[in-house]
């Protein structure tokens, strides 16, 4: 690993801080994941959406509840997200760089901001039957996603301005019917993911004074992953189905570049090196009656494989982030309520574990925490071929703290923490609306 003067080792840091985005996530859902892939499914707060196989959305969170659908159908579906994430507290240089812990405010007096953006989520997905017993289903969704924006400045800029994350993730897959009661499935995933960062950089500080404003320096980095998924869906008695799901890890290779407008830090190549974790999902649909109907699910998530995010610039350096996350589990319960042939009243709850691990490890480019979930919906059938789902959520979110550096170093010791400390909390709530459409084309 290559050493360098302790602030510019630091400013290289404080540069790719907010990639911690790519291994923090959204708003939307805790960690990184976005689940808004189902809007009919959102409407019982995803409890089910393995087990369900009432439209072509459901194929995202298991390929084998395709079987359960008749002729060529098709999904689409859009998620407005609004998010709100009010911060307030405070931001010192740490004692290592003198002055004394809480001495020194970096920072403008703006500790009262609002990083919340509204996003849009889409989703689509394509069912056709081959034979009686093998069907063909693709795909084509948001899985992952980020969104903050912070005025340039608020007193934690040097850890993020602004972030955000794309990615667009394309997944056919073929499910095979054994007999009446088993369906088993198999799917491939290529993904793409773009990362964009903005954070400033301490020029005044790295400079002893020499510079009188702020540099700022944006990444913007992008790769192709692939990943695979299996899927299986068991029906031991005709109003009981059972499901399971595994979505393998996507590894990503980003590369880009960091430009900047800092005296001290150029502008370069950048890469990092990111994987999306690994997921298993365990999903029960029972019908009580003609009318009534309750679901479950339980999703596990691979964060623990996530521990550190690494970053190398074309000028030789190399950063090392730690996040020391852990694997996280979200529980969901719903009903369902058929009023007659075309109405269709839905509702559930869920509980959305964060894997960060303390408040030292949270970033503010995504200030992830627990969250429950409590949703609403209802289902349209207009006609034999064309129906509608429209889903509300609102995600109630714990009191989220923090008490962390704009970046951490690996190379030069007693570096061992970033230049800046934020301290502080966010006040954070999110609601959807959501409308699906699906026709049956056959």
């Amino acid at each position: 690993m290559a050493h360098m003067h302790p602030f510019k080792r630091q400013l290289h840091a404080a540069s790719i801080a907010g990639l911690l985005a790519m291994t923090s996530g959204s708003a939307f859902a805790s960690g990184f994941a976005l689940i808004e892939q189902s809007v009919s499914s959102m409407g019982t707060a995803y409890a089910g959406a393995g087990s369900i196989g009432e439209d072509a959305s459901t194929i995202f969170f298991n390929p084998a509840s395709m079987s359960r659908l008749e002729g060529r159908q098709l999904s689409a579906g859009l998620h407005v997200v609004l998010p709100e994430t009010k911060f307030s507290g405070t931001a010192a240089y740490n004692p290592v760089y003198g002055g004394g812990a809480g001495a020194i405010t970096p920072s403008g007096p703006n500790n009262d901001t609002d990083a919340g953006v509204d996003g849009y989520v889409p989703h689509f997905a394509y069912v056709q039957p081959i034979s009686n017993k093998v069907d063909f289903g693709i795909t084509v969704n948001v899985p992952f996603g980020l969104a903050t924006e912070y005025g340039s400045d608020w007193i934690g800029r040097y850890s993020a301005i602004e972030s955000e994350i794309l990615s667009v993730n394309m997944n056919p897959s073929l499910s095979f019917k054994v007999d009446d009661h088993v369906t088993l499935a198999f799917g491939v995933s290529a993904m793409y993911a773009n990362l964009v960062l903005q954070n400033a950089i301490d020029d005044p500080f790295l400079t002893g004074g020499t510079a009188t404003v702020d540099g700022i320096g944006e990444i913007d980095v992008d790769d192709w992953g692939f990943g695979w998924n299996f899927g299986a869906l068991v029906e031991p008695t005709e109003n009981t189905r059972l499901g399971f799901a595994y979505r393998s890890k996507v590894d990503v290779e980003l590369e880009g570049t960091l430009a900047s407008t800092s005296v001290v830090q150029p502008s370069t190549s950048a890469q990092v090196n990111a994987g999306l974790p690994d997921t298993i999902l365990f999903s029960a649909y029972h019908d009580v009656n003609s009318q009534w109907a309750v679901m479950a699910d339980i999703m596990w998530t691979h964060w623990s494989r996530i521990n550190a995010l690494v970053a190398k610039f074309g000028t030789g350096n190399t950063n090392t982030i730690p996040l020391k996350w852990e694997d996280s589990f979200r529980y969901a319960i719903g009903t369902s309520y058929k009023h007659d042939e075309r109405l269709t009243f839905r509702g559930g709850l869920a509980f959305d574990e964060t894997p960060v691990s303390s408040d030292e490890f949270r970033p503010s480019a995504l200030p992830d925490e627990d969250r429950t979930w409590l949703t609403f919906g209802v289902g349209y059938k207009h006609s034999k071929k064309l129906s509608f789902d429209f889903g509300y959520a609102h995600l109630f979110i714990d009191d989220t703290r923090i008490n962390s550096t704009d970046a951490y170093s690996s190379a030069a010791a007693p570096l061992v923490e970033g230049l800046h400390r934020i301290t502080g909390e966010y006040d954070a709530s999110v609601d959807i609306i959501s409308a699906q459409v699906n026709l049956k084309l056959d």
